[in-house]
């Protein structure tokens, strides 16, 4: 078992230093030599059960070879059973570790985190103290604690604990975690840590466009160094396989701080690599730049060349997304811009304009700046409220700024509490939503006057007076709805009821067919109104649509059967002209004196 053990490490330690390709070979050979290993220890604690020197160490190198083979659920139970029989065993510190590690690649993230809880109440006494805690700081990531892993991983880095390819590793992941946690300061500082320069080139890359990128996040006023840390990875010869992309981003961000530079440094690059990825995306920062300072026709000339030179692309498809869009907004500002001799203070067009702003065109300053002088401007009080909402959300929702939102969100809520808007602000601000609309006015309304109705069918037959005195409040509840909210859905709803009561229940017909005619003939495209008119027709009256499409249907039917019956004619005929089939010639059976013949009757 040791033999093949140690030949199972070397190569495996061989097969890592190599390239994937020509490991695949050793690969195989070394899954061998760990079930051989697994085997042995087998065979060692079946036929010694009572030796107390080799079964624990047995045990171990089972479960260290089910985890070489990625066999993490049964080296767990390894590492579990040697811990529950041989608790005093030399390399149990390392069982412990390699059971939390296994735990963690099964995804049973919480067991792993249990276990290199009990490692790390031990401390720095635990052999495998600060690889637990490099591994508890993964865990806390999986589980959503970054602060916790961040700080895991500080206390890590703070040794000398790991070979420098492991501490770049945690490094880099640190780096990230601030990143994510939009602290851009430190994670700039571990982008640009010495240790990282052990690592691969691209992943060296990452971290120094990274580490740029953090400069431009902290604040606009670093552009210019950010925009020269990347002239300075594109003039790297380690990174020349890069060179395009990082000429393009330091273009974009020359742009991004008004520097007419970047258009010179992303023109280079779109004239000089026809008909690719990056030409698409230097032709469309050119265009945004370009869309942003109000030259719209030659943005739209720019996006057109960005969606010509890779269509299938992000970036093209984008262009033409603006293009289309750019086209859209100028149509949309001739338009007002012909209404605007009427002297009229708004315009629908306008919300169109600072939709495509907001959400085509990326720039949602200029939707801003458009919904605020619309909003001043506006009379309609419904529309005063969808602007002001439409603000707040903008403010709420792409500005993450709630200090300007939620004003604007209480303006709403307090001049147009019977809109949706208002319940809607509400909501966004994280209130309870007491708000009540003109629907749900009526909706109370219409519910009350159901109630009644329900009230009055259960009143006996035989208090006739009390009976007339329920259906008489029942229909005046009735007519409120329609009175006083006429414009909801619950108001065509009542006429409706109202007609269907005075047909199927109090047997006046007439009065019915006079309701559901006007509900038919002024709503004929809602749903009750087209319910109306199908109770006006009766259910024996057919529509002389349906007549004519019931005449189509039963004249394909005959055509239909006659094509068939021909069809069967033909084939019944031509089975008669056809001669009779050769009879089979059958052998005679043999029968043999053998068993199968004498005993296997099947």
């Amino acid at each position: 078992m040791e033999q093949a053990y140690g030949q199972a490490t070397e190569l495996r330690e061989a097969r890592q230093d190599s390239i994937p390709g020509d490991s695949i070979v050793s690969a195989g050979k070394e899954r061998g030599l760990y079930d051989r290993v697994i085997e042995k220890g087998s065979r060692i604690v079946e036929r010694f059960p009572k030796n107390e020197n080799q079964v624990p160490k047995a045990v171990f190198m089972m479960a260290e070879a089910f985890r070489n083979k990625n066999e993490w659920a049964k080296a767990v139970e390894k590492y579990d059973e040697l811990e529950r029989y041989f608790p005093q065993y030399d390399s149990m510190p390392k069982a412990e570790y390699q059971r939390a590690f296994c735990l963690y690649k099964n995804s049973e993230f919480a067991l792993a985190r249990f276990s290199a809880e009990r490692i790390i109440e031990i401390g720095e006494k635990h052999e495998y103290y600060l690889p637990t805690m490099e591994l508890m700081s993964i865990l806390q990531e999986k589980e959503g604690l970054p602060t916790d892993a961040i700080a895991s991983l500080e206390a890590v880095l703070a040794t000398n604990f790991g070979s420098p390819w492991t501490r770049a590793r945690a490094r880099i992941r640190l780096a990230d975690l601030y990143y994510e946690q939009r602290v851009y300061e430190k994670a700039r500082e571990h982008y640009n840590h010495k240790e990282l320069f052990i690592l691969p080139v691209s992943e060296r890359y990452r971290a120094r466009s990274s580490a740029a990128e953090c400069l431009v996040l902290i604040s606009l006023d670093n552009g210019l160094n950010a925009a020269n840390e990347y002239k300075a990875l594109a003039d790297s010869a380690a990174f020349e396989d890069r060179k395009n992309l990082s000429l393009i981003r330091q273009g974009e961000i020359l742009l991004s701080i008004n520097d007419e530079r970047g258009v010179d440094v992303l023109r280079d690059i779109a004239y000089k690599h026809r008909r690719s990825d990056n030409t698409a995306r230097a032709f469309f920062g050119i265009g945004d730049f370009r869309q942003r300072s109000r030259q719209y026709h030659t943005a739209i000339s720019l996006y057109d060349s960005s969606y010509q030179s890779m269509p299938g692309s992000s970036w093209g498809r984008e262009s033409n997304n603006r293009k289309v869009a750019l086209l859209r907004l100028l149509a949309l500002k001739d338009t007002v811009e012909t209404r605007q001799k009427e002297k009229r203070p708004f315009f629908p067009e306008e919300f169109q304009i600072a939709e495509l702003f907001l959400l085509k065109l990326s720039e949602t300053d200029s939707a801003l700046a458009l919904l605020a002088r619309m909003d001043a401007a506006i009379e309609d009080p419904l529309l005063k409220a969808r602007a002001t909402y439409t603000r707040a959300f903008i403010y709420d929702e792409f500005k993450q700024d709630t200090s300007k939102a939620y004003p604007l969100y209480r303006k709403v809520v307090e001049n147009f509490s019977q809109t949706d808007f208002a319940k809607q602000s509400q909501a966004n601000m994280g209130l309870p939503v007491n708000l009540k609309t003109k629907d749900d006015f009526a909706r109370d309304a219409f519910l009350k006057a159901e109630e009644a109705w329900l009230n009055a069918q259960k009143i006996p037959v035989e208090n006739m007076e009390e009976i007339e005195l329920a259906y008489k409040r029942t229909f005046a509840l009735y007519d409120s709805v329609i009175t006083k909210f006429p414009e909801t859905q619950f108001a065509l709803q009542a006429r409706y009821v109202k007609g269907a009561i005075l047909a199927e229940e109090i047997g006046n017909s007439d009065s019915a067919q006079v309701v559901w005619s006007a509900l038919g003939r002024e709503h004929p495209r809602t749903v009750w109104g087209r319910a109306a008119m199908e109770k006006l027709r009766g259910k024996l009256s057919v529509d002389i649509n349906e007549l004519l499409r019931l005449r189509s249907r039963v004249e394909q039917t005959e055509i239909s059967t006659k094509q068939l019956s021909e069809k069967y004619r033909r084939e019944m005929e031509d089975i008669k002209k056809a001669p009779p089939p050769q009879p089979k010639e059958v052998d005679d059976e043999i029968l043999r004196n053998d068993y199968n013949t004498l005993y296997d009757f099947k």
